[in-house]
């Protein structure tokens, strides 16, 4: 239901990052030069059948995609970054096309991977104007088939949007692009004595970015809290092009309306963050591990409210 309710809203999409995905996926998308990761696909198994066929999900009143599109997306991305398929299903671009779990497939014909914000909210204002379909796409290690097109929608990827802009270890503030990969921005803040509120079983490949669009939670939630509590600013692109600038760093903002928050956990329905400012908490001392058996659910929350007293 939540993909087709994309597939109805024109430009807008999802950018979900929440699985158990290996580094192979990242490798694969980043890495490899096109064919080669194409050449890998193809080798899989056999492919998912189209989503469109599967479900009784019907199109909306888009545009298709046209060589004057194409040219266009060339214009403002390199032509490297603008990857096609071999035909009208997709083919070669099953990397983006199908979900982690091989369970659906869309069959985009374009994926584009702008690198800049500049550059995603001309495509956005392109596509816009022509009414095509936007599918953005950030490490696609969702298990639930939200981060991939239904139908022929572009495919937005941020993979090349991966700046660490700035961490201040003093205030734990770390500005950066939201394709930066979880488990190298972690590496890095462990340089400076932080470390990420979040940390999932995805961090090899998922995206800062799509870990923001879909609130996601992991392992260190009931330490450190939700993303809404620690993401202090975000810039987004709109549907039509309109860049969105609230990448804040302040830790309370009286000037306006919290509209950071309204992005957390939109799955791309609202824009296509591009920018974070995220506070990171200290590196822990020592780190320990214990395994505690509880006789009833009682016990659970009693020892869960001594040890948020005394860690």
């Amino acid at each position: 239901m939540a993909a087709m309710r994309r597939a109805l809203i024109p430009c807008v999409a999802r950018a979900t990052a929440r699985s158990a995905a290996p580094p192979l996926a990242l490798a694969l998308r980043r890495a490899l030069p096109v064919p080669a990761m194409q050449a890998c696909r193809r080798a899989n198994s056999a492919l998912p059948p189209l989503t469109a066929e599967r479900y009784p999900i019907q199109r909306g009143d888009f545009g298709e995609v046209t060589d004057e599109d194409i040219a266009f997306f060339k214009s403002v991305i390199p032509e490297s970054d603008v990857l096609l398929a071999d035909d009208k299903d997709g083919s070669g671009l099953e990397a983006f096309n199908i979900d982690w779990l091989a369970t659906v497939r869309g069959r985009s014909r374009v994926v584009l991977r702008p690198s800049t914000t500049e550059q995603v909210s001309k495509v956005m204002a392109h596509c816009h104007k022509r009414k095509l379909a936007v599918c953005p796409q950030g490490g696609n290690t969702g298990l639930v088939g939200g981060s991939v097109p239904v139908f022929d929608e572009v495919v937005i990827s941020t993979n090349k949007m991966s700046k660490i802009i700035d961490i201040d270890e003093y205030t734990g503030i770390m500005t950066c692009e939201a394709g930066c990969v979880l488990e190298q921005v972690d590496a890095k803040l462990a340089e400076h004595g932080l470390r990420m509120p979040l940390d999932l079983g995805a961090k090899g490949s998922c995206q800062i970015g799509g870990n923001v669009a879909t609130n996601a939670g992991g392992l260190r939630l009931l330490r450190y809290g939700s993303l809404h509590g620690s993401v202090l600013g975000a810039e987004f692109v709109m549907a039509d092009g309109t860049v969105v600038d609230t990448l804040s760093k302040m830790r309370k903002d009286n000037t306006g309306s919290y509209l950071r928050q309204l992005v957390i956990g939109s799955e791309g329905t609202l824009g296509i963050i591009t920018k974070l400012a995220i506070a990171c908490p200290p590196m822990p001392v020592a780190e320990n591990v214990a395994f505690l058996a509880c006789a009833d659910f009682e016990s659970v929350l009693k020892l869960f409210k001594e040890a948020k007293k005394h860690l």
